[in-house]
C-alpha cells in the first residue's frame, strides 16, 4: 500500500500515546476521517497547515513531524507478529495461536534491543491491570536471546508446569529480585483476588528430568493498546 512518508510517523506515536485517528483528528481540528486517509494511503498530499495541526496534537513540531531541520530523529518503525495469549497475574495454560491466526502490529524500532526478536501477546483479563489493561498486546524477547535475566521492576512472562496434567500453563508478573538471589513475582492488580505473588527460592525451580517447574520465559520490553476503549 502506498502512502504518504508521515503516515508511518504518525502511526508510531499513535500507538505510543494510546490514541486512534478519530481521536487525533479531533485534537487537531481536522476532518473526522483526515487521519485515517493518511494512514489507509488514500491521502497521497496532505496539507502542510493540517499537519502542523496533528504534529502540535502529537506533541511535536511539524518538522519534527516530518523528520527534518531538527536535532530530534524521525521515529522510525517495524512490524512484529502477535502469536498468542497470556492471561497477565493468574496461571492459565500457555496458548499459541495457528500461524494463519497470527497478525502483525507496527511498533518502534527500540535500540536497546536492536537485533532481537521480538513478537506481541494479547493480554486477557484484569489481573495485571495496573500496567496492562485487558486487551493490550505485551511486546516480549525470550530470555534465550536476550542474554539474561530479568531484573528488579521489569516485567516478564512466567512459564509453570501444570499441577493437575502434562501441560505448561503461563502468566506475566513484575520481578522483584532479592539480594538473597530470591525472585517475587508480583501481580499488579486492582482486582483483591489477585495480590498473592510467587516466590521462587534460589534453585528451588530446577526439576529432575532437566526442565525447572517454574521458569522465566521472556522480558516485556513494551506494551501497545491498539484499541484504547474506556469504562463508565
Amino acid at each position: 500500500m502506498k502512502r504518504h512518508p508521515v503516515a508511518d510517523v504518525i502511526e508510531a506515536m499513535m500507538q505510543a500515546q494510546n490514541t486512534n485517528p478519530k481521536r487525533l483528528a479531533k485534537e487537531a481540528g481536522v476532518g473526522a476521517t483526515y487521519v485515517r486517509d493518511i494512514i489507509e494511503g488514500r491521502s497521497l498530499d496532505p496539507k502542510t497547515g493540517k499537519l502542523a495541526q496533528i504534529a502540535k496534537a502529537l506533541g511535536c513540531t511539524l518538522d519534527e513531524l516530518l523528520g527534518k531541520g531538527s536535532s530530534v530523529e524521525p521515529i522510525h518503525t517495524t512490524q512484529i507478529e502477535v502469536r498468542g495469549d497470556v492471561q497477565a497475574g493468574a496461571w492459565r495454560e500457555a496458548i499459541e495461536w495457528p500461524q494463519a491466526d497470527w497478525y502483525a502490529i507496527t511498533v518502534p524500532l527500540d535500540v536497546a534491543f536492536a537485533g532481537l526478536h521480538r513478537y506481541g501477546l494479547l493480554v486477557k483479563g484484569d489481573s495485571m491491570d495496573k500496567v496492562f489493561p485487558d486487551g493490550s498486546v505485551v511486546v516480549v524477547i525470550n530470555l534465550i536471546d536476550l542474554g539474561r535475566m530479568p531484573q528488579t521492576g521489569e516485567i516478564a512472562v512466567v512459564v509453570q508446569r501444570s499441577k493437575t496434567s502434562n501441560e505448561f500453563e503461563a502468566t506475566v508478573k513484575a520481578v522483584q529480585v532479592l539480594d538473597s538471589g530470591e525472585i517475587i513475582l508480583w501481580p499488579q492488580s486492582t482486582n483483591p483476588d489477585f495480590v498473592t505473588p510467587v516466590r521462587i527460592k534460589p534453585g528451588e525451580c530446577e526439576h529432575d528430568a532437566g526442565m525447572p517447574d517454574v521458569f522465566i520465559q521472556a522480558l516485556v520490553v513494551a506494551s501497545y493498546r491498539p484499541k484504547p476503549t474506556v469504562t463508565f
